[in-house]
């Protein structure tokens, strides 16, 4: 019998995480034997034939865009950005989807002004899905127009989660306060909105600071 190895050997080999690779054995798609102990054991050979054939006919070879936002410097600065971009890199590679491009963004979902958004776009005939963790991270209102302007160039839009929406306090609130400044200066003027951004910080600062004394 030749040598056989890891379930962690065996997932770098294919390109996949163990995660995958036990539902692809409970699947029946390659076979593993089980140790004494339990844990899961690959044979080279299998491996080796499964990279010729069988992974082949998993993946569906189709072209994507992936796009990332958060809504502010801080979350970017503190690896919300980058590990939503290996979360989604990892779905499309589990898929077997080719990416050709990953757009990378920090904005409001609310920003009707966004420059990777507006650039993936322009670029959508090149493409056969658009990946994004949550429907809110490609806009927070309006996501339907969007789908409809996919649909109408053969794109799909794929959500890694499917059937839930984002939720996240700090967010919400920047989206609240950039809707408020900006009909605030379009009735005040610029200088109104500044004062008012400027209040609404004070009042979170405060909360913020009420809460701490609270616990």
């Amino acid at each position: 019998m030749s040598r056989l190895i890891s379930i962690a050997q065996a997932s770098e080999m294919l390109g996949v995480t163990s995660k995958t690779l036990k539902i692809w054995t409970n699947e029946q798609k390659i076979k593993s034997y089980r140790t004494a102990g339990g844990h899961r054991r690959f044979r080279i050979e299998d491996i080796e034939n499964f990279l010729g054939d069988g992974i082949q006919n998993d993946k569906t070879n189709k072209d994507v865009f992936i796009y990332c936002r958060v809504s502010t410097k801080k979350q970017a600065d503190s690896g919300n950005l980058q590990r939503q971009k290996e979360r989604l890199t990892e779905y499309c590679n589990e898929k077997g989807y080719n990416i050709l491009h990953i757009y990378e963004e920090v904005a409001s979902g609310l920003n009707d002004n966004r420059r990777e958004l507006a650039k993936m776009f322009k670029g959508i005939e090149e493409v056969q899905c658009i990946v994004v963790e949550y429907v809110d991270r490609l806009a927070r209102f309006g996501f339907n127009y969007l789908k409809e302007f996919a649909k109408h160039n053969g794109v799909e839009i794929e959500a890694m989660q499917q059937n839930e929406k984002l939720e996240n306090n700090e967010e919400m609130v920047n989206d609240l306060i950039s809707v408020v400044t900006c009909f605030s200066a379009r009735l005040y003027g610029a200088r109104g909105g500044k004062k008012l951004k400027r209040v609404i910080a004070e009042l979170e600062t405060e909360r913020g600071c009420s809460s701490e004394g609270n616990n």
